[in-house]
């Protein structure tokens, strides 16, 4: 049979539409998944590029607090010089108190009337001049000074408080302005931040400042066994059990001290209480050490002397006997003249041990200078052995010194808050022979510089407490109480000193899956009847051809999702930023890197893997209202709430702490605007974020 050729024609329609339906299908995939991923890269940016904004404003801050902690060291160094300089003077400018000692009553060759006390005055007038001449106007500024800078520290303390405010402020404004810069139409925007993004905002500020009243075991209650123990770690900055503040507020007696509430509620996740104290008294004491460790050398040691020096007169005698060989070396050495030793150190005339010793912190100042004689004695027995080959063995090895000197001056001067706080007899200073390197002077490398309390001085310590009364007995001489006391600071809790990072911040962004360009927008059931979401594998990352969301589930922790993320069907995403310490500048000496502190400003941002908790909390398997209750659950609720807490607490109590130690009635006339001062900033940081929070929600 012949078949036309046109009946042959058209078979090739039919695989070409076939191949066409595939490749309609191909692009529509290709075209929904090009949206979903394009939107999905969109919302990763921005909630990495949010997150790590808030981690380097954090970061700022805590340089900040450096560096305004290390010129409030700074300043209240400047203190201490102007004390050492001030017992430098005055410890020539008393020298006739001191040659009025008995023992130089004594004529010097009898029967002639010229006694040691007459030569000594005369020789030296030049020195009393001197020392009387710069005596007067160091006085006149040590007066003065103390009150400058412990004013203008404590105001230092205050201005951190509210850079602390400002920047929580500014992690709050600036979420929302990097969110908007992700927007692809500026004028319809689609991302925002859904109300779990503003509870780990709050939660951050709270762990930061407040972490001891952060529950880990409430926390651990919602996690799966076995698992408890290391997502906590994880979440909290690798500590389990008793929290640690990461950025704790130090003002002394803390703990008697309530901040002004302004709200209800608002002081529930506010520790004022003991452990506040410890962490304060911690702080304190870390703070002395620091400012110690700052003097320059005139202020730490000053001393000086001058006199003929006789070395070893006797040669080591080695006694032959054979086999057996001893060798005795027995060493003394003198010498005679004059010498000067002195100290100045940032101390507690108290032990520091508790949080009502931290007031009585301030500068206390001895300097003395004697004439004498000072030598020492050593020696050395060594046996050795021959037989068979040597071996030796030292038997006695032992040296001492020994200084036996005269007064020719002597001064102490103090700095304190309050009379009361002031040493006022030698014991409180310290014992002669009591030689204290760190205090008031001494070189461990020299055997001759042992401080103001060596041996050599001795009679003149203990004659500066008969006619001179030098200890602080005369209040208008030898302190000074014109001081406001320690400044009020921030400083890094313990534990994050060695973990050089911070607490967890964490930023949620989303937007609506109704908002995404797809050919499936229109919402898509898959709640039939028997399914749920989580048997239909629908993943946080999942990336599908249909276009929904895990939380258009029907169960529960689906309306809890939807709940707080703010939409019915919302494309989610979380990210995770920390601060950490690295100062690559200085490291210990076995090579360790310095533990992060807040006197150090090399601080700063990196982003991290978001905690399994924070994932849980962003899914809704963990109920963020049950692990900080009180603070709301809308967006304007809690960082209305935060910031005002945080700026009542911080700023009102260092405001207190400074009005405390202004005199009256200074203090009563300036209390009114300083006050008013400081709450309208906090209030007006708080009135600008929430106003922009509310124009900025969806």
């Amino acid at each position: 049979m012949v078949t036309h050729p046109l009946q042959q024609k058209g078979q090739a329609i039919i695989f070409g539409l076939l191949f066409l339906a595939v490749v309609l299908m191909a692009l529509l995939i290709l075209y929904n998944q090009g949206q979903l991923v394009s939107d999905r890269i969109q919302l990763e940016n921005a909630a990495d590029a949010t997150v790590y904004s808030q981690a380097k404003l954090a970061a700022r801050n805590q340089n900040f607090i450096a560096y305004t902690n290390r010129s409030m060291v700074a300043n209240e160094t400047s203190i201490g010089q102007m004390v050492a300089l001030l017992t430098w003077a005055k410890r020539y400018g008393q020298i006739p108190a001191f040659t009025a000692f008995p023992g130089y009553n004594i004529p010097i060759a009898p029967p002639s009337p010229v006694t040691f006390k007459q030569v000594l005055d005369t020789v030296t007038i030049p020195y009393v001049i001197m020392g009387q001449g710069v005596t007067q106007p160091v006085n006149a500024v040590v007066q003065v000074w103390p009150t400058v800078v412990s004013y203008f520290n404590s105001a230092i303390g205050i201005f951190q408080k509210m850079f602390a405010v400002a920047t929580l402020a500014a992690q709050a404004e600036t979420a929302m302005e990097v969110v908007k810069g992700y927007e692809d139409d500026p004028d319809d925007p689609e991302l925002y931040i859904p109300v779990v993004g503003w509870y780990f905002f709050t939660q951050n500020a709270l762990l930061t400042y407040f972490g001891e009243n952060f529950d880990p075991g409430n926390l651990a209650a919602h996690l799966p066994l076995g698992e408890a123990e290391e997502m906590t770690r994880d979440f909290l900055a690798d500590q389990v059990g008793s929290l640690d503040t990461m950025i704790n507020d130090n003002t002394p007696a803390l703990g008697a001290k309530k901040a002004k509430n302004k709200g209800g509620g608002r002081d529930s996740h506010v520790n004022t209480g003991e452990e506040a104290e410890n962490k304060a008294l911690e702080s304190y004491q870390r703070y002395a050490a620091i400012v110690n460790q700052s003097r320059e050398p005139f202020t730490r040691d000053r001393h000086w002397d001058v006199g003929i020096d006789v070395p070893d007169i006797f040669p080591a005698i080695t006694l032959d006997l054979g086999l057996i060989s001893m060798t005795i070396d027995l060493d003394f050495s003198l010498w005679t003249g004059v010498a000067a030793d002195g100290g100045t150190a940032y101390i507690s005339n108290s032990a520091l041990e508790s949080d009502a010793d931290i007031g009585n912190l301030g500068w206390s100042s001895i300097d003395m200078l004697s004439f004498g004689l000072r030598f020492e004695i050593g020696l050395y027995v060594e046996l050795e052995f021959c037989f068979f080959g040597c071996s030796s063995w030292v038997i006695l090895d032992f040296s001492f010194g020994l200084g036996v000197g005269l007064p020719l001056g002597g001064a102490t001067h103090q700095v304190v808050r309050d009379a009361s706080d002031a040493k006022r007899l030698l014991p409180q200073w310290g014992l002669p022979g009591q030689n204290d390197t760190g205090k008031w002077g001494g070189d461990p490398e020299d055997n001759n510089n042992n401080g103001a309390f060596d041996s050599f001085h001795a009679v003149g310590l203990l004659w500066g407490q008969a006619t001179p009364n030098i200890y602080g007995l005369v209040s208008g001489r030898d302190v000074t109480t014109r001081y406001a006391g320690p400044p009020s600071f921030f400083s890094l809790g313990s534990s994050f000193q060695e973990s050089r990072r911070s607490y967890e911040f964490t930023a949620a962004v989303a937007k609506s899956l109704d908002d995404v360009s797809t050919s499936d927008s229109n919402r898509h059931n898959i709640t039939g009847e028997g399914e749920r979401w989580d048997q239909q594998n629908i993943h946080f990352s999942d990336f599908d051809v249909q276009t929904r969301s895990r939380a258009e589930a029907g169960d529960f922790a689906a309306d809890y999702q939807q709940f707080i993320w703010g939409d019915d069907r919302p494309m989610m995403t979380i990210s995770s930023a920390e601060t950490y310490h690295v100062n690559p500048m200085q490291s210990l000496s076995n090579g360790d890197a310095e533990p992060a502190n807040l006197f150090s400003p090399f601080w700063d941002a990196r982003l991290r893997e978001p905690s399994k908790i924070a994932v849980l909390i962003a899914t809704g398997e963990i109920d963020f209202e049950a692990l900080l209750q009180g603070i709301g659950n809308s967006a304007v609720e809690m960082v209305r709430w935060v910031l005002s807490a945080i700026g009542d607490r911080l700023v009102s109590t260092g405001v207190d702490y400074l009005l405390s130690n202004v005199p009256s009635p200074v203090n009563g006339l300036i209390e009114g605007p300083i006050r008013s001062g400081a709450e309208a900033v906090t209030d007006l940081a708080v009135e600008a974020v929430v106003g922009e929070l509310e124009d900025f929600l969806p």
